[in-house]
């Protein structure tokens, strides 16, 4: 039985990534909105095997999922089709994607706001916030279910789709970012 296990154990090693290998991705902007025509240029951000970052815009493999809405380049430069509406910007390396919704739309976000902007919630307790864009021809439009969402300290507090849970007692700063613009709330946990 000794012999066996001795035998299994060269096999493990392709289950821990190499210093250089990427094990994750993100990209930036998320959610952007932009006219027909107009660009936006994308980032792709790489973790690596040995817990170290970089930029990985030049070495992934970018595609747009409906390119009569969008198109995007080997360098992350996407273009806004004359058709309207959503499509599903990738970048690629290897096994690992990571994706983000770029619109066409008429309209552009001009600013976003999260309202409550200061929230007091309790530690295991709850508080949804709201995201509302306003677009470049002056109506608002509620986004929280399409924005995205981020805590500068999770330990304190966390947020899911704008929903923000008390963790322990602290401050943090919500989130959100939707067409390329950022709105944010302070939480305070007092207990």
């Amino acid at each position: 039985m000794a012999v066996a296990a001795l035998l299994l154990l060269p096999g493990c090693g392709q289950f821990f990534p190499s210093a250089g290998q990427i094990v994750s991705l993100t990209i930036s902007p998320l959610n952007s909105v932009i006219l027909p025509n107009a660009t936006q240029q994308y980032t792709a951000t790489a973790t690596y095997g040995n817990n170290t970052t970089g930029d990985a815009t030049a070495v992934v493999t970018w595609s747009s999922s409906t390119s009569n809405i969008a198109t995007i380049n080997t360098t992350g430069l996407a273009t806004g089709g004359t058709t309207l509406g959503t499509t599903t910007i990738t970048a690629k390396s290897g096994s690992v994607i990571a994706s983000t919704g770029l619109t066409v739309s008429n309209q552009t976000v001009i600013s976003l706001a999260v309202t409550p902007n200061t929230v007091s919630v309790n530690s295991g307790s709850t508080q949804q916030l709201t995201a509302t864009a306003t677009l470049s021809n002056n109506n608002t439009q509620i986004v929280t279910g399409s924005a995205t969402w981020s805590s500068s300290n999770t330990a304190v507090a966390t947020v899911t789709g704008g929903l923000v849970t008390g963790v322990s007692t602290g401050s943090a700063i919500i989130t959100a970012t939707y067409g390329g613009q950022t709105g944010s709330a302070s939480v305070s946990v007092p207990q």
